[in-house]
């Protein structure tokens, strides 16, 4: 059929007539091209694996809307939906045509109201803290010289922290992020992400923004904010305001600050050392005098202790000369002593010498063993003895023995 002009725009002309599809498609198409906000009590969450099912309540008025949110959608969210809570959603209305019911799809989630966020802020709270994702703390850099900044380019935040960082010759790399609202998430994440993919590292990743209440700051409560922040390789620090629920995604942080002011002051106190080395040279100057002049003084008392020592030798070495000298003095006395007995020796052996007494006409005879014959007993008649003279010898037979008187 063909579609006349909706509502009959032209003037005396009746309204048009649609089937039910064109009626519904058309419907469709005009609630489709807007985004619509609505607020309500969750009823009837049931997660599926086609998406999550649920319905929003208007506790005053006592109307219902069916929702639903796609898989992909409610992944990352961040957050579990359980009846009860209080919520503001985002997204496109629909009728679907086969059974004419009408529904929400939902592609932004947030709680609203102190129970719900309080109840979804403990929740969360605890099945971190038993991951462990609030319990690991890295140091920061010494002497930080780059960094990573995520925070909105308006307000006094971004202007706060950059005029209390020190004049260091640091470089500031910003990334300009939603702080509220249902994009933050996405935009924050996505901005973390990014700074540790850099091909140029940087020392501390910063996240900031001011404070206000658990509403405005639920972004950093969320799931999805928490585990890019405990997942990223450089160390972070996180100030998310004043609140008194102190936000998961600074709790998972490596470090914290209370203000923007306070984060450049933590960021300039990485070059204290470097700073202060005027005064740490003076500290440096006095204990290496204090060090010298202990060890000087242990030197000097080495020193005399060794002189001592060698005095002790040289005096030992005196007295053992002395000693040597005195001994060597005995030791030829007594050599000449001997000297004198040995001589004395020699003149009484030269004295009895056979030889001398052969040469005064001696003459020595013996047997044919050559045993000397002393007494003529020893001898027989016919018997062969030899004389030694002092020249020469002979041989001679015993013809006569005498026998002594």
């Amino acid at each position: 059929m063909t579609q006349e002009p909706l509502f009959g725009n032209r003037p005396n002309m009746p309204p048009a007539v649609f089937s039910v599809g064109e009626f519904l498609d058309f419907i469709n198409e005009i609630l489709g091209a807007h985004d619509f906000f609505v607020q309500g009590e969750v009823i009837g969450a049931r997660p599926h694996p086609t998406g999550m099912y649920f319905s929003l309540k208007d506790a005053e008025a006592g109307g219902v809307m069916d929702c639903y949110m796609s898989p992909y959608a409610y992944r990352g969210l961040g957050i579990v939906i359980e009846d009860g809570m209080q919520v503001k959603v985002g997204g496109i209305p629909s009728i679907y045509k086969p059974k004419g019911r009408f529904s929400f799809k939902v592609e932004t989630l947030e709680p609203v109201g102190e129970g719900s966020l309080k109840k979804a802020y403990e929740a969360l709270k605890k099945k971190l803290e038993e991951e462990g994702l609030f319990a690991r703390k890295r140091a920061l850099s010494e002497f930080i010289a780059r960094v990573g900044l995520i925070t909105s380019k308006t307000g006094a935040v971004i202007d706060d922290f950059r005029r209390n960082l020190a004049a260091l010759g640091m470089k500031v790399y910003h990334r300009d992020v939603r702080v509220e609202g249902a994009a933050a998430v996405n935009q924050v994440v996505s901005a973390i992400g990014s700074f540790n993919r850099r091909k140029q590292s940087i020392d501390v990743l910063v996240v900031i923004r001011g404070g206000g209440s658990m509403e405005d700051l639920q972004a950093f409560n969320n799931e999805l904010v928490v585990r890019a922040v405990f997942a990223s390789r450089v160390p972070t620090i996180i100030s998310i305001g004043h609140d008194r629920d102190v936000p998961l995604a600074q709790m998972a942080a490596d470090a914290s600050a209370s203000t923007p002011t306070a984060t450049a002051i933590l960021i300039n106190a990485s070059w204290d050392r470097l700073r202060n080395i005027s005064g740490q040279a003076d500290t440096l100057l006095y204990a290496m005098e204090r060090a010298i002049d202990t060890e000087q003084g242990r030197l000097d008392g080495a020193w005399h202790r060794l002189d001592g020592f060698v005095q002790r030798i040289l005096g030992a070495g005196q007295r053992l000369q002395q000693r040597i000298a005195l001994a060597m003095q005995r030791v030829g006395q007594v050599i000449g002593q001997i000297q004198q007995t040995i001589d004395a020796a020699e003149r009484q052996l030269v004295a009895v010498s056979p030889e001398r007494q052969l040469r005064l006409g001696y003459s020595i005879v013996t047997d044919d063993a050559g045993a000397v014959i002393r007494s003529a007993s020893q001898l027989r008649h016919g018997q062969v003895v030899n004389t030694r003279l002092a020249k020469g010898a002979f041989a001679s037979e015993v013809k006569e023995l005498q026998s002594e008187q």
